[in-house]
């Protein structure tokens, strides 16, 4: 008996045992064919898209679209195009202005608009603008010549002063201020001296005096310059001192100007100064003028603003600069421009310089 039940409970643990076999045999592959099915729809919806994208192609192709090469090769033919058209471009500007009597130099410099252009030695250098210090504001039609060539302001800009003023020196002789004044000259610059550019002498212009006098007494407001040729701070020093000595029984209502130019010739004391020296030299005369209650300003044209100083150093001295041609070829703000060399007027036998000043700081 013992051995029958025995038999019996070991032969239905076996039947227990391959049912849940055959259960989970079932499952898996349930599994398996719940997964093949999975793969089967998503072959199928993907060969859907390719054959969507495939049509898509084809539409693309027949409405006149490119392949990737032969975008390449279009963008390749356009760029020389472009470049063949552009050069073209240049050389028809240059000349149609060469044919119009535009100056060499005049045409090569507006084809630099970022960069000052100086026609030196018999070469041209090329001077990076720098754009973070204060800018010329005008435009080229701001400015034009009257039937006298006096220049006046015809900008919008009502804080523009365009009022008018000479320079003289020992150069211009003796001079009736009455007539100037009745000439509408509003100010003058009268020279104090110089120093001698290889000598090193500094001399006292031999009509300083019968011209400030007579330009205060005529009516008409004066500032003064000083031609430098100082190698170092302390001949700056010296020539500040000359000045500010001169003008004192005088009422000086305009600047005390620096004038620093590069002379002609190869024989001047200061052809190896260099530019932080120049810059140096500039700013001890200007500040030695402002410590003394005057308005300090620098003469120069585009050499010596490009070349001769370090414009950053000298920004917040006021500018009178020098260009003989209309427009003003300048890139950086200013107060006094001088445009003539050879101006004409009541009161003075031959030439004289002719200026506008368009902002009065002080």
């Amino acid at each position: 008996m013992a051995k029958g039940r025995n038999r019996r409970l070991i032969h239905a643990a076996v039947t227990t045992q391959n049912i849940i076999s055959i259960i989970l045999l079932s499952l898996i592959a349930i599994v398996t064919l719940t997964f093949s099915i999975a793969i089967l729809l998503r072959n199928a919806a993907l060969r859907k898209e390719n054959e969507a994208y495939r049509a898509q192609l084809d539409s693309i192709q027949e409405e006149g679209y490119y392949t990737v090469s032969e975008t390449d090769e279009m963008v390749s033919q356009a760029y020389e195009g472009g470049y063949d058209l552009a050069r073209q471009e240049v050389l028809d500007s240059v000349q149609k202005q060469l044919e119009s009597g535009t100056g060499i130099t005049t045409t090569v410099r507006s084809l630099f608009p970022d960069q000052i252009l100086i026609a030196k030695d018999g070469r041209y250098y090329f001077i990076p603008i720098d754009r973070s210090l204060s800018l010329n504001s005008f435009t080229d039609t701001d400015f034009a010549k009257n039937s006298s060539g006096v220049l006046e302001y015809k900008g919008s800009n009502a804080a523009v002063l365009g009022t008018f003023g000479i320079d003289v020196s020992k150069f211009q002789g003796e001079i009736d201020w009455e007539k100037v004044a009745d000439s509408g000259v509003e100010y003058a610059f009268i020279r104090v001296g110089n120093r001698g550019t290889s000598t090193g002498k500094i001399v006292e212009d031999e009509y300083f005096e019968a011209n400030i006098k007579g330009a205060i007494d005529a009516g008409i407001e004066v500032g003064v310059y000083f031609y430098s040729s100082a190698v170092n701070d302390e001949e700056a020093l010296e020539e500040a001192k000359f000045v500010l000595d001169a003008i004192k029984p005088y009422e000086v209502t305009y600047p005390v100007v620096i004038d620093v130019e590069r002379p002609e010739g190869s024989d001047y004391r200061t052809q190896n100064v260099t530019q932080d020296q120049m810059t140096g030299i500039v700013r001890k005369f200007c500040d030695t003028v402002k410590d003394s209650g005057y308005t300090p300003m620098i003469y120069g044209n585009n050499e010596t603003f490009a070349l001769m100083l370090n414009m950053a150093e000298v920004e917040d001295i006021d500018k009178w600069v020098a260009f003989y041609n209309v427009p003003l070829y300048f890139p950086y703000e200013f107060s006094i421009w001088q445009y003539s060399a050879s101006g004409k007027i009541d009161g003075i036998k031959g030439e004289v310089d002719f200026n506008i000043c368009v902002q009065k700081g002080w």
